[in-house]
């Protein structure tokens, strides 16, 4: 373990993300290959990076998308300087940014007892899964979302998130030729949608909602039908939704992580968790 003599956190710069994708990937997260230029659209001041004597070591996240709300995430420091400091460092930063909103974070389940001693409590549990992609196997009428009202499908997303994701969703559904948007409509009404994009290892899938197990299944096959064969899957399935489990039996999914989703305060209300089939920070 190295002592750092000092300790800055700074704002991520241009051309930062991508050192900090990798130690994602290091850490066996695998992040999707666009996923820090979308999440930079959401809040881009809530960045940040820690230097060691002038040297990157960590890094973490805290998107504001409301006065109430705040998501946090990519909380890493390199192994050399676990312990030094840097982490505490990193967590005061970003407990001013956040301010007195509900924060809420997913994290890694041997984790969670770290993290409760910055007041976060357990909600429910996430399990990556794994899966294959192949085709669809029959036709199914989708609507890509690039080309769909956006303002429908924000209002659509609304019921999943505890605040208004506008700005991030704006790049998250753009994410071709690395990705697809799709959703599903029925008697004139979104009534499901989903993200697959390319990541570095294989494919992320999310988020995934809708508004029953149907919908959500045609909407699975739809989307891995456009991955490449056979290349790995991933999803993030909340436990509390059974007919979510049930898919992943169905297409003989292979549990990877398990995560805990945890929030600073009371759960917020408006994530529908029925109609979430995969999970979306």
């Amino acid at each position: 373990m190295k002592i750092p003599r000092k300790i800055t956190v700074r704002n991520i710069k241009p051309g930062e993300m991508q050192i900090v994708e990798q130690w994602g990937a290091n850490e066996g997260w695998n992040p999707g290959i666009r996923d820090g230029e979308c999440y930079l659209a959401g809040d881009t001041s809530g960045f940040f990076i820690a230097e060691a004597d002038g040297e990157p070591v960590g890094c973490v996240f805290a998107i504001n998308f409301s006065d109430e709300f705040c998501m946090g995430g990519v909380y890493i420091v390199i192994p050399e300087y676990r312990g030094g400091r840097v982490g505490v460092a990193l967590q005061r930063r970003v407990a001013i940014h956040a301010g007195n909103r509900v924060a809420g974070i997913d994290a890694v389940e041997n984790k969670v007892k770290n993290y409760s001693f910055f007041g976060f409590k357990s909600a429910y549990k996430i399990i990556r899964y794994e899966m294959a992609a192949r085709p669809a196997g029959k036709e199914i009428k989708t609507v890509d979302l690039t080309e769909y009202p956006f303002e429908k499908l924000t209002g659509y997303d609304r019921q999943f998130f505890p605040a208004d994701r506008t700005k991030l969703m704006s790049e998250w559904i753009k994410q071709k030729p690395s990705g697809t948007a799709l959703g599903i409509i029925k008697n004139g009404a979104l009534t499901g949608y989903g993200v697959i994009r390319k990541a570095y290892h294989g494919y992320r899938l999310e988020p995934m909602y809708a508004e029953d197990r149907e919908t959500a299944e045609d909407l699975l096959l739809a989307l891995v039908d456009r991955a490449e064969p056979g290349a790995p899957v991933y999803l993030n399935i909340p436990m509390p939704n059974a007919a979510a489990c049930e898919l992943t039996e169905k297409y003989n999914m292979k549990a990877v992580i398990s995560l805990v989703r945890m929030y600073t305060r009371a759960i917020p209300e408006n994530t529908s968790l029925p109609k979430v089939y995969s999970q979306m920070g």
